[in-house]
């Protein structure tokens, strides 16, 4: 069956915008990954603050839930589920927002001696696999969302909600991993 030249185009055209997209984060990869390398650094430091008070250093919680929030951003524009470049560092004003509830108090010690022993990062394990498989799934509901919006103009709820939920269980499989709480996420995407 041809395809008529109309068509065609606007499957380039999706195929395009992901490359532009990519060059366009160029920094923002770079960066975050430069920040991402100082969390896990953080994160390890954090899990003896629990271990010996009870309670994460708020400098560096502060610093991890400006990486996540940073993260989702760079996230949500690259996926298509806002159009507004991501900003660089914290921007409260952004469409995509993180929130982050305060773990109770005390924290539990013995997870943060898992965490010291990188044990955490391990239970923590099953999560990323399935999120990195996943991805895969993303990343063409994104491109096929491209086309769609190159088509009529918006991106359909449902693949909005796709997205969107991903973007939630990799925050909480992350979050639980670099201490902001206590709490196992759940094998959801809801």
């Amino acid at each position: 069956m041809p395809v008529d030249d109309e068509q065609r185009n606007r499957w380039l055209a999706a195929a395009g915008i992901v490359a532009l997209k990519l060059v366009l984060l160029l920094p923002h990869i770079i960066l975050l990954f430069l920040f991402g390398m100082m969390i896990q650094i953080l994160a390890w430091i954090g899990y003896w603050g629990i271990a010996f008070t009870d309670r994460l250093p708020d400098p560096i919680r502060r610093l991890e839930i400006i990486f996540l929030a940073w993260t989702t951003r760079v996230v949500a524009w690259f996926a298509g589920t806002t159009d507004v470049y991501p900003t660089f560092g914290t921007d409260n004003s952004y469409p995509v927002t993180v929130t982050v509830e305060v773990a109770p108090q005390p924290r539990n010690r013995l997870l943060a001696v898992l965490g010291i022993f990188l044990i955490r990062t391990l239970a923590a394990l099953p999560h990323f696999i399935i999120l990195f498989l996943m991805s895969f799934g993303v990343l063409l509901v994104a491109w096929v969302g491209y086309v769609i919006v190159v088509l009529t103009g918006q991106l359909p709820l449902g693949l909005h909600e796709f997205i969107l939920n991903y973007q939630r269980w990799w925050a909480r499989a992350w979050g639980w991993t670099v201490a902001l709480t206590d709490e196992y996420p759940p094998f959801t995407l809801n």
